[in-house]
């Protein structure tokens, strides 16, 4: 993975993937933006098996996500939830004209205990093969990471869970798919302690206590943070809990890992939400300039409807 990456959080969040309802209720398959039918919002042209037609000149307009992200100086997006049934190829294409890479998701579905994770043996080849490029020879060349579930607290599963997903996942790269690519794996964690003495610090322990001695696939070098936080630039990046230290550096001393912000941002309904997000990303962008092995780069988060 490239270091600096100025980055974008990219859903439309109706509601989380859960293959129940996907391709039959909800016409965004769980949140899943990144498939064909959903062109004409990243896209700039797309014709339905019906025959609706949009573009960028006729009277359905497409609304070309991707170029304005590009325009605005994205260079990764980060995305939350992928339908394996679906096809993306046109999508992950489409970033690669511009320069865009992408983490792909696998969805908290795929970790959950009462939903997908005990059939994660069958379920984790449908996912790398949706990965894959059109020769199914390797991971397309637009994805530079790969993202495992998203806030844990919050959507119920746990760090042995990530555990038992992620071992899955090496060993079955090193038997079916020794070929590919060796991506990063990141696994977004919101910014609780977990019981810790700093954010997300009482989920990483146990999580890489075990990930660090998986080696199959080097899966314990490909490891990267993905912390998710609101806390401003003081506290990120200059003294974190009095310690007269950054929350950066001291979550990248203990653990060794690169860091990558899989959400940085504000709440537009707080006060000073501008200035705490404006100030959070130019010393994510310092920071990150001076220590490119640290911190990976950010992706920015913001919710539309708080506009």
């Amino acid at each position: 993975m490239n270091a600096n990456f100025n980055g974008m959080c990219y859903a439309p969040y109706p509601k989380g993937y859960n293959p129940s309802i996907a391709n039959h209720t909800y016409i965004f398959f769980g949140s899943d933006v990144a498939y064909d039918c959903m062109t004409p919002v990243w896209g700039k042209e797309y014709t339905s098996k019906s025959g609706s037609h949009c573009d960028l000149n006729g009277p359905n307009k497409a609304r070309n996500d991707i170029q304005t992200l590009a325009d605005i100086g994205v260079k990764l997006i980060r995305l939350y939830d992928w339908e394996p049934r679906n096809n993306h190829l046109n999508f992950l294409d489409y970033c690669n004209s511009f320069n865009i890479k992408v983490l792909v998701s696998v969805s908290n579905y795929f970790v959950k205990p009462d939903e997908g994770l005990n059939g994660r043996d069958e379920q984790i080849p449908k996912l790398i093969n949706s990965f894959s490029n059109r020769e199914k020879t390797d991971y397309h060349s637009a994805i530079t990471g790969i993202v495992i579930g998203n806030e844990p607290r919050i959507s119920g599963f746990s760090a042995q869970n990530c555990i038992d997903f992620t071992t899955s996942w090496a060993n079955i790269e090193a038997s079916q798919y020794p070929n590919y690519r060796e991506l990063m794996i990141g696994h977004p964690v919101d910014f609780a302690t977990y019981g810790g003495k700093y954010p997300c610090f009482g989920f990483w322990d146990p999580l890489f206590d075990a990930l660090n001695k998986v080696t199959a696939k080097n899966l314990n070098k490909r490891l990267f943070l993905a912390p998710q936080t609101y806390n401003d630039r003081i506290y990120l990046f200059e003294n974190a809990e009095g310690s007269g230290k950054g929350y950066v550096d001291i979550a990248y001393e203990k653990y060794q890992k690169p860091i990558l912000f899989t959400e940085i941002g504000h709440d537009r309904t707080k006060p000073n939400y501008q200035k705490i997000a404006d100030e959070q990303l130019a010393g994510s962008i310092e920071y990150g300039t001076k220590n490119p092995n640290i911190l990976l780069g950010i992706c920015f988060f913001q919710f539309a409807d708080k506009v």
